[in-house]
């Protein structure tokens, strides 16, 4: 009969199943209770739908055919019956399993070929009745499958049953992919309710490998090999096989209607590649969402704005899906205990990290060419080649005042449509040092939200997508990041709108001294636990280059300041000379400020490297050199004898020269006492 999309039939058969078992019976291996379950419950269906067999005196059959179904209820009907016959013939086996009465296998496999029928029933009601949905029709033949492959499992009949369990296995397969979390677990449940059928039949069956390899690994050989190059046999052993294939193909053609070229592929395989390793999830919507989001970012540059932002709102709705997923996923892992469920919540838990680290990436982009941008108009980038380079290329940027004013006092004029930002006005030369401190701070946001859902993800998918090795990749580019910053920050302070020259100096002491051996610690480990990644994947890519840091990258900028140095010295020294005072007053000592060569030298501050853990605030990592007194020639001053012993240890006394000086005798003085003795007596007066 024909319908319309109103009356379609859609009979939730997994779902209706799981609930009934875990409900009445089942979650404590209760057949007798849930057998009495399925006695009342087609009583009152069949009461429902008109279709009672009799009253307490009389009885009259009534079956349900393909051509009177018209509602839910009409498969409910067939399913309870092949449920009601299937826990019989459970509770048998267990009552078998205890007596070995040849009697209980007999009635057994009889209850066993009663919920085939019922099972054959329902799938064909489903199949004929043209109302059903792809998705009720499929899960009718996987239970009627199911039900097979348990019959030919008690008859021993291993190839026929191993046919059954797989072809019900590949069907379940197919409906956990095209669905929402709850269909995943669902199929997943009946996928492990078949496994055992599958690795005994196997082994029986004298597959190869049976003992070693795992259910999955089983199913996909034997269906690959077995099944499609043997449709003939398989035929005959399974009733309506090319029905079963033909709803198959159809379901899936109906599940990629919705997408086209590649992303037909990609929303049913629904797997995400990334960092070298590839995660599998369930939501087909989800598929959609991060394909798009992958092409627009595909088409963006890193100096292109508009592109960027279309990117950044794509992988935006991506995050968004992807935490509705999980919760869902969380809700249904509560209710439907699997190992798939707890798997599938790793896998969205995944996508939330890969939309975090695109979404940072992209913003690091922009920030990062905002910043390239404004450094080569004011003509001070870090790439430069020579000395002059910190003061221009084109002219000297610091000592011209004139032109230092006219950029670096320039502001930033605001884009056509934009709102007003934090470096809206701001001078060219502060809307850099800004930049690189909004980038640090992106990506400290970035290592908390990664550390957060890294807390939540699964040793495996952890392990798939090198999930430890984001947070040493994050440390790495945010103390690069820094090195740049200190660069950019020296010469703010070496502008002519603030003429700090010392402190321009100093800034890139430290930047040398202290940031950039982080730096290149930070970036060997994480060069020596090189991620694969493959080329033409989009979000890889931009991580690469705005993320990624190579000791290459940290040279460059060691180089930059090295050559930044002798500059601002000469500026110090300008300074200096022609203001002493002015210079005494702000250094406190003049004598490094005028030769850079001999500033302080700094050493790692013992303070600082004996706690375990350093708190923000506390000792700096270096510390400048300080004198070493055992190193140092000391001699004898006139000074309190009290503060004698911090030195008496260094100074080796000339004891004669002394008593001659005292007016004594060296034989006087040698009479039985050591130098120290004698030292001490004469400074207490006991001669």
């Amino acid at each position: 009969m024909e319908s319309t999309d109103q009356e379609r039939i859609e009979f939730g058969i997994f779902a209706y199943i799981h609930d009934s078992r875990q409900t009445y019976g089942l979650r404590a291996q209760d057949y007798l209770r849930y057998r009495r379950f399925c006695a009342h419950r087609l009583r009152n269906v069949r009461g429902a739908v008109k279709l009672s067999q009799g009253t307490s005196t009389t009885f009259r059959k009534k079956e349900v055919s393909a051509d009177m179904v018209s509602r839910p209820e009409h498969l409910e009907i067939l399913l309870l019956q092949a449920e009601r016959a299937w826990a019989f013939a459970m509770d048998l086996r267990e009552l078998y399993s205890r007596t070995e009465e040849p009697r209980q296998r007999y009635h057994l496999i009889r209850r066993l070929r009663a919920a085939l029928k019922a099972g054959e029933q329902l799938a064909a009601a489903a199949a004929g009745c043209g109302s059903c949905d792809e998705r009720t029709l499929l899960e009718a033949h996987a239970y009627k499958l199911q039900m097979q492959s348990q019959l030919h499992f008690e008859l021993e009949e291993w190839t026929s049953a191993l046919d059954c369990a797989v072809l019900s296995r590949v069907i379940s397969e197919q409906l956990a992919l095209a669905g929402s979390s709850r269909h995943y677990a669902l199929a997943h449940s009946m996928i492990e309710a078949v496994d055992p059928i599958v690795r005994l039949a196997a082994y029986r069956a004298r597959m190869a490998g049976a003992q070693q390899s795992q259910p999955t690994e089983l199913a996909a050989l034997w269906h690959s090999t077995m099944m499609l190059n043997d449709a003939a046999r398989v035929g005959k052993a399974i009733t309506g096989y090319s029905g079963i294939t033909a709803a198959l193909d159809a379901f899936a053609a109906g599940a990629n209607s919705g997408a086209s070229g590649d992303a037909q592929v990609l929303a049913y395989a629904n797997c995400l590649s990334w960092r070298g390793g590839v995660v599998s999830y369930a939501s087909q919507e989800l598929a959609v969402l991060i394909k798009d989001a992958q092409d627009a970012l595909q088409k963006a540059t890193t100096d292109d704005d508009g592109a960027l932002d279309e990117a950044e709102t794509a992988f935006g709705r991506v995050k968004k899906a992807a935490r509705r997923c999980h919760s869902e996923a969380v809700a249904t892992s509560a209710k439907i205990h699997s190992t798939a469920s707890e798997t599938l919540e790793s896998a969205y838990l995944a996508i939330q990290l890969y939309s975090t680290c695109a979404l940072q990436s992209i913003a690091i982009a922009k920030h990062v060419g905002q910043a390239k941008a404004a450094a080569t108009k004011l003509g001070i980038t870090i790439e430069a080649t020579d000395n002059s380079a910190f003061l221009g290329h084109t002219q000297a940027w610091i000592l011209d005042s004139e032109a230092g004013e006219k950029r670096g006092g320039s502001t930033i004029s605001k884009r056509k449509g934009q709102k007003g930002g934090i470096t809206d006005s701001l001078t060219e030369a502060a809307r850099v040092v800004v930049l690189y401190d909004v980038i640090r701070k992106s990506l400290n946001n970035l290592k908390v939200s990664v550390s957060e859902i890294l807390e939540r993800v699964s040793p495996a998918t952890s392990r798939a997508i090198h999930g430890h090795q984001i947070i040493e990749e994050v440390a790495a580019a945010e103390a690069y990041y820094s090195c740049v910053r200190g660069y950019y920050s020296a010469a703010l302070h070496a502008s002519p709108a603030h003429n700090k020259h010392l402190d321009s100096l100093a800034l890139l002491d430290l930047t040398l001294t202290e940031t950039i051996p982080r730096a290149l610690a930070l970036a060997s480990t994480t060069s020596r636990l090189a991620v694969p990644r493959p080329e033409g994947q989009a979000v890889d890519d931009l991580w690469r280059r705005t993320v990624t840091v190579t000791i290459d990258d940290i040279d460059a900028v060691e180089r930059g300041i090295k050559r930044a140095i002798p500059v601002v010295g000469r500026l110090c020294a300008t300074t200096t000379s022609a203001n002493p005072a002015a210079a005494q007053g702000k250094a406190g000592t003049g004598d490094w400020v005028s030769d850079p060569s001999g500033r302080p030298v700094m050493v790692v501050n013992e303070l600082a490297a004996s706690a375990r853990k350093p708190l923000p605030g506390g000792p700096p990592q270096y510390a400048p050199k300080l004198v070493d007194l055992t190193a140092m020639e000391f001699a004898a001053v006139p000074v309190k004898p009290l503060f004698y012993d911090l030195v008496a240890s260094s100074i080796d006394f000339d004891i004669d020269l002394i008593n001659q000086r005292s007016g004594k005798s060296s034989a006087a003085g040698t009479g039985g006492n050591s130098k120290l003795g004698s030292l001490i007596g004469s400074l207490w007066g006991s001669r």
